[in-house]
């Protein structure tokens, strides 16, 4: 019996990391590479050691929400899904509109500041930064092309590169550790000043650094056995996120008090120089970042090709190959990150704003998400769980003030879409 067993056993095991490794990449690419030294250029060091911690905090019942709304609808459609759940069908439109709307915008400036990291690396021109932007892009839509075993790999070859770089940083610099993690000691005991305003600009920044956890939701319908896996798979890797990140953030702040500048969003580089990486760094970079974008753009189009067959998108969209791969959405979505990377070179677009966008229109799709929670929760936990995601969100979302025009625009969108589609 246990002969017929360990088979099984060992593909549900291979299964789980696979998802796991999907999971990690998706949330951890630019910004483990970027936000620790972005966050140090508008905050002190106390400041950003505060921010971290709030982030972390107020992201573990958004993220069990998730969980909880991946086993409970595991579709490819993910967070337009959880939208006509929460709104009806016009939710679903809706929802689908803000999605197109920050993926456009997301996407590249992940692609950027992967691009802007590895020129800072060779000290190239200013103007290089988009042609490697567009090169990720186009190297993340290949392996997608490819299909999920190629992205699965790529996947785990990111996980592994991550928790080794980590490592080998941390352990390369552990007197900066040490004054890093005195510098959070100290943060926490409640002897230094925190002001408001500077806590929510780092958090909302560092906002960026988490997000992903909505974008697995598009993958839901690849996991076997959800009912067990989908929780596993995000639990174990919000643990290893939080882990590599508060390990590269504990050092950069110690490297910070200890007159070493790690800030910009090239200010790894001053830890990563310091090891014995060597010439590997620059390929273990790429490796991080494309598998980001790799994870990011097969999310992407599995909402356009879920949305094409569902007709909220042209239905050109809904089709997939042979092997199944979503290859109509694959192509559209490469042109249109192409073109606003083109638009934001001439435009002089800051990235920086960009995240901030970004960052906003997830939330609002995380507000939306907590009321699908509510509305299908049936134990009691929904009463505290739904409590603390909202006063995460709402914390999050205290100091947009008018950027929230964007994706309320988006919404109305979405909604005018559905009634033209679907009149009453």
């Amino acid at each position: 019996m246990s002969d017929e067993q360990n088979p099984v056993q060992l593909h549900k095991t291979i299964t789980l990391w696979k998802g796991v490794a999907l999971a990690v990449s998706t949330v951890i690419g630019s910004g483990l590479l970027g936000l620790p030294g972005m966050a140090l250029d508008i905050g002190s060091v106390h400041t950003v050691a505060g921010g971290w911690l709030i982030i972390s905090v107020m992201l573990m019942p958004l993220v069990y929400i998730f969980a909880y709304l991946g086993q409970t609808f595991a579709s490819s459609a993910g967070l337009s899904k959880y939208a006509q759940v929460s709104f009806g069908d016009w939710g679903g439109y809706a929802v689908s509109a803000v999605l197109c709307g920050t993926f456009v915008v997301g996407i590249p400036v992940l692609a950027l500041i992967g691009g802007a990291y590895a020129n800072n690396m060779y000290g190239g021109s200013e103007k290089a930064v988009f042609g490697l932007a567009i090169g990720i892009l186009v190297l993340a839509t290949g392996c997608n092309l490819l299909g999920m075993d190629a992205v699965n790999w790529i996947n785990t070859a990111s996980m592994i590169a991550l928790a080794v770089m980590t490592t080998v940083i941390v352990l390369s610099n552990t007197a900066f550790f040490f004054v890093g993690a005195h510098t959070f000691a100290e943060t926490i005991s409640g002897n230094v000043y925190l002001d408001y305003t500077g806590l929510w600009r780092t958090a909302a920044l560092l906002f960026w650094a988490f997000i992903g956890w909505e974008n697995l939701s598009f993958s839901m319908e690849e996991f076997k056995n959800p009912s067990r896996t989908i929780p596993a798979v995000y639990g174990i890797s919000f643990v290893i996120v939080i882990a590599l990140y508060m390990a590269l953030t504990i050092t950069s702040i110690g490297a910070e008090v200890s007159g070493v500048s790690v800030r910009g969003a090239s200010g790894l580089a001053s830890l990563v120089g310091r090891t014995v990486i060597g010439s590997l760094q620059t390929a273990i970079m790429v490796v991080v970042i494309t598998a980001n974008a790799c994870a990011w753009i097969m999310g992407a189009s599995r909402l356009y090709y879920a949305s094409g067959r569902d007709r909220i998108l042209p239905s050109m969209l809904g089709k997939l190959t042979g092997k199944g791969i979503p290859l109509n959405s694959l192509v559209l979505s490469l042109a249109m990150y192409s073109a606003v990377i083109v638009v934001a070179y001439y435009l002089e677009l800051p990235p920086a704003n960009l995240v901030l966008v970004v960052s906003q229109n997830f939330l609002i799709l995380y507000v939306i998400s907590i009321v699908a929670y509510w509305k299908t929760e049936r134990r009691n936990r929904r009463w505290i769980v739904t409590l603390l995601g909202v006063l995460s969100c709402g914390f999050l979302l205290s100091g947009f003030s008018w950027w929230v025009i964007y994706p309320l625009f988006l919404l109305g969108v979405g909604y005018g879409n559905y009634r033209l589609t679907r009149p009453l």
